[in-house]
């Protein structure tokens, strides 16, 4: 018997002071009419009760602090998924408000010159460290050809060197196999435009004499044959007068970010020199005209070929 009371004693125990703390709630209204031996019982009894609820209040508090926390959870998981969701169509506004100035800026520098420019998009750059070029979504069907000009409304980007049917391949000014004909805006000082290995850009043979200085702007000549005149090149970032040569070294700026190139315009034409035989002496004409035959010349001519030599 003592060793069945030793092993259910603390569940007893708690049976026991939970019954005391319900014969003091069941006697809480005889308390008030009673005297001192009721008094008493209270006394004794409220400590009771306390630890008997103790344990039932901190797991009830341990409950509703999980259930909270659970809440909480859920609430700032939403909360993250809609500041995500936020951000992805700010990030959208934002690209769709560049692409819009960008694609107005495109529309008013073809409003601005009146030349025909066909619209295209970078696809590839060549990732070949001895080579500057890209590749643009346009091409020999839609009536792009090598040698025609690459540019936007920055300044120049190269020219067309290969093409297939719907891509081209454009060879930047920042190669060094490219040279354009260019001259400084304020004092005409001519040179060319070279590209260096390392995809920086040089004006050379600007004689030793020539006006140039920092921050001049360079435009083409339009004396290569393939860029029009007045195409904006860059600036002039590093002039140096070396004590002996013939050329100053004259380092340039290129107008157009190429690392930064997403829309492009080819411009659709050929700037072919003619041939000495076509120019016309004459001062009023620029081309020689050649010479029609008469009608007349020709029916008499054909008539005689029509006709058996006599015997």
């Amino acid at each position: 018997m003592s060793d069945l009371l030793g092993r259910f004693r603390y569940p007893l125990t708690y049976l026991v002071l939970a019954l005391a703390s319900v014969l003091s709630l069941v006697s809480r209204d005889a308390m008030v009419k009673t005297g001192p031996a009721s008094q008493l019982f209270l006394e004794v009894t409220v400590p009771i009760q306390e630890m008997v609820a103790l344990p039932v209040r901190e797991l009830r508090s341990v409950w509703d602090s999980y259930v909270s926390l659970v809440g909480v959870r859920q609430s700032r998981d939403k909360i993250l998924s809609e500041v995500a969701q936020l951000r992805a169509e700010n990030l959208e506004l934002k690209e769709a408000l560049v692409a819009s100035e960008r694609f107005q800026r495109f529309g008013d520098f073809r409003e601005d010159h009146d030349l025909p420019l066909l619209p295209a998009t970078v696809s590839a750059e060549d990732l070949s460290p001895w080579f500057k070029s890209i590749t643009i979504d346009q091409g020999a069907a839609d009536g792009v050809e090598p040698g025609m000009p690459v540019i936007t409304d920055e300044g120049v980007v190269g020219v067309v060197s290969g093409t297939s049917p719907r891509f081209s391949r454009v060879l930047l000014m920042i190669d060094p196999q490219s040279q354009i004909d260019t001259y400084t805006q304020r004092s005409r000082a001519r040179g060319s435009a070279r590209g260096g290995a390392d995809g920086s850009c040089s004006l050379q043979y600007v004689l030793r004499e020539s006006d140039i200085r920092e921050g001049d702007d360079l435009l083409t000549s339009g004396l290569d044959g393939i860029y029009p005149k007045g195409l904006r090149i860059g600036k002039v970032a590093k002039v140096e007068k070396e004590q002996y040569g013939l050329f100053q070294r004259v380092e340039v700026e290129p107008a157009v970010d190429f690392y930064a190139l997403e829309e492009v315009f080819v411009l659709l034409e050929r700037r072919e020199l003619p041939g000495p035989g076509q120019f016309s002496s004459e001062n009023d004409e620029l081309w020689a005209v050649e010479p029609q035959p008469d009608p007349a010349d020709t029916d008499a001519a054909a008539e005689s070929d029509l006709e058996e030599p006599s015997g």
